[in-house]
Order: structure tokens, then sequence, then C-alpha cells
């Protein structure tokens, strides 16, 4: 998927301005966290790419801090692998997110950390990316819904739009994209 088709299926799902994420996309393109198209073909993103699209979409700390964002968000540790990296491969993989289970949860702040719930052959799984503080030292939760992920790795994975609104009808409550705790 290339990214203005991310950024119009992030903007539709988790209810993101298309300018504003049109400008960050363009701040981490610049930073070289993301492709730089030159002319046709166009390059397609990689999963981690994506993630980090997703991820900096909901944590947006302004333009001039998008590369910033990531590294602080997106590289997250967790079991064996950062942040984006498990979300990429989760969105990647339709199984991975179901709208009733899934969810992702990113704590801001000066200690950030991030709790990841995915469906795996043994059942549901949570994840916790960084250091969960003894002090709750959070300045914003932003919560992700299974539903939005669920959406997300479906269009990403040629499930047209339509098709996935109508299997999320008969699955769930539709419920805010994402939301943020202050």
């Amino acid at each position: 998927m290339r990214k203005s088709q991310i950024v119009d299926l992030l903007s539709r799902r988790l209810g993101v301005r298309t300018t504003r994420l049109t400008n960050l996309v363009q701040r981490l393109a610049e930073a070289g966290l993301l492709p730089i198209a030159k002319g046709p073909p166009y390059p397609d993103l990689t999963p981690v790419e994506i993630a980090r699209t997703l991820i900096l979409a909901v944590t947006d700390e302004g333009l001039g801090a998008a590369q910033a964002t990531i590294m602080k968000y997106g590289g997250l540790p967790g079991p064996g692998a950062s942040l984006e990296e498990v979300l990429g491969h989760a969105l990647s993989r339709r199984e991975s997110l179901v709208p009733t289970r899934s969810c992702l949860e990113i704590h801001t702040g000066d200690a950030p950390y991030a709790v990841f719930t995915v469906i795996s052959a043994d059942g549901a799984r949570t994840l916790v990316f960084g250091d969960m503080p003894d002090v709750e030292s959070v300045d914003r939760t932003v919560l992700i819904s299974g539903a939005a992920l669920f959406a997300v790795a479906q269009e990403i994975n040629g499930m047209s739009g339509a098709d996935v609104d109508k299997l999320l009808a008969g699955a769930t409550e539709m419920k805010p994209a994402v939301s943020a705790v202050n």
C-alpha cells in the first residue's frame, strides 16, 4: 500500500485529519523513516512503515517532532521486538486482530509504554512495550479499538472498506476508533 493510500485509510478508520496526517508522513519521509517516491513505480510501504504511520497518527506530538515521536513510541521495546515491529506484523496478518478482543493502548509522557492485545494460536495475548511506571506518570492514554485495528488490517490486506464495514456490523457495536484520556 502506498503512502497516500495508507493516509486515506487511517484518516477514515481512526478519525485523523487527512491534511495533518499527510504533513506528518511527509516529515517521516524527510527523516528517512518512510520511502520517498521519485516517480513511478511508487513504492509500497512495509508493514513496519505502516505501523509507524499509524503510531504517528495517534500520538502526534507536532510536525517538528515526527521523527522523535516514532523513536519514542514505535521503538518501545517489547518481548523480542519493538512496538512498531509487532504492530506491523499484526496488521499484515488478518487473523491477529479480532474486533472484540484486540486493543492497543499507548500511554504518553515521560515514561511511555504501550499495551497491545493480539490473537495467537494460543488465544489472546497481552504484550507490554516499555516499562510500566510504578507511579502513574502518564500525560495521556490513547486507545485504539480492536474494531479499528481489525478494519485497518483487513483493508491493508485487500478487503474493500464496504466489506469490512459489513463484517464489523455483525461482529461488534461500533465504538469510537480512537479515544484519548488526559
